[in-house]
């Protein structure tokens, strides 16, 4: 009688309570889901999932995730060579968020590519060298190589010439935005825009910040994009809609301070900050009197 063999399945991949996403019910980060070319990432209420039978382990949901939520997907072995990475197989595309991991971690650059895989490539090397020159850094050359007749009568010559090439390396790259933020500390991803008009120092968005890109201490509001992982808690919890984080590249990227003051309300007698030495009013006393209450 035949036997039945029990093969244990790999886990499925699953986004962890570290998720933005679970935590703020109104977050606004959709990094992994506008990195998935399959769309197999849904948002629900406080929870997001990844669909088992869509998802074919790319893994580029994990080079854009601002807290590394996601688990059981490993990042794609590739093959390089010298200073090239080497695409001899149709294989999963990278990401650009990955090719920048690559540039700087194994110091790649550049591709050997077989012909008829070329165009596959050439969009995400277009769109890798662009941001490669607002860094400064070396863009990356293409090689490309016929591919290699298969013919059983020179089998013996192919096997041959294997053992005389010089061997490949195969490895993988570190994932998540804080190991890219680590190998390019000079460098910031995201631009943070603040409204000074509109802003009342409440604090709130440094609170929530989890990468102390934004404080506020001894009298000065820091802005340090270098920190900021696109994750936009501080936006979502801001509620005079006085912050922004957008995507922007940006070399040698310096902190923005701006001062602020403390002061007193005249009519509630509290305490407050404000960006004028002279403010008498709170933030809530402001709005009462503009609409008529004081």
């Amino acid at each position: 009688m035949r036997r039945f063999i029990k093969v244990d399945l790999p886990p499925e991949p699953v986004i962890n309570d570290k998720c933005v996403r679970k935590r703020l019910k109104q977050s606004l980060c959709d990094s992994c889901l506008r990195s998935c070319p399959v769309g197999a990432i849904t948002f629900g209420h406080l929870n997001v999932e990844i669909d088992n039978e869509l998802c074919f382990q790319c893994g580029n949901c994990l080079f854009t995730c601002p807290v590394d939520a996601i688990e059981n997907i490993t990042p794609h072995e590739r093959t390089y060579q010298d200073n090239l990475l080497v695409v001899s197989h149709d294989e999963p595309l990278a990401s650009v968020e990955e090719l920048l991991v690559w540039h700087r971690q194994f110091q790649i650059r550049g591709m050997k590519i077989i012909e008829p895989l070329v165009d596959k490539w050439l969009s995400v090397l277009a769109k890798l060298n662009l941001q490669l020159k607002t860094l400064q850094e070396p863009i990356w050359q293409l090689v490309i190589t016929e591919p290699m007749d298969v013919d059983s009568g020179r089998r013996f010559m192919l096997f041959r010439q294997k053992l005389d090439e010089k061997p490949l390396n195969k490895n993988h790259v570190k994932t998540g935005l804080n190991a890219r933020k680590q190998l390019y500390p000079e460098d910031s991803w995201f631009q943070i825009k603040l409204d000074k008009e509109n802003c009342i120092l409440c604090s709130a968005c440094a609170k929530v910040c989890d990468e102390n890109a934004i404080e506020l201490e001894n009298n000065v509001f820091t802005l340090d994009e270098k920190r900021c992982t696109g994750c936009m808690n501080c936006q979502v919890v801001c509620f005079p809609k006085s912050i922004m984080v957008d995507e922007q590249v940006a070399k040698n990227s310096e902190p923005m301070r701006y001062h602020y003051y403390d002061a007193h309300c005249e009519k509630c007698r509290l305490a407050f900050l404000a960006w004028e030495p002279e403010s008498k009013l709170c933030p809530i006393c402001t709005q009462h009197k503009k609409q008529g209450w004081l």
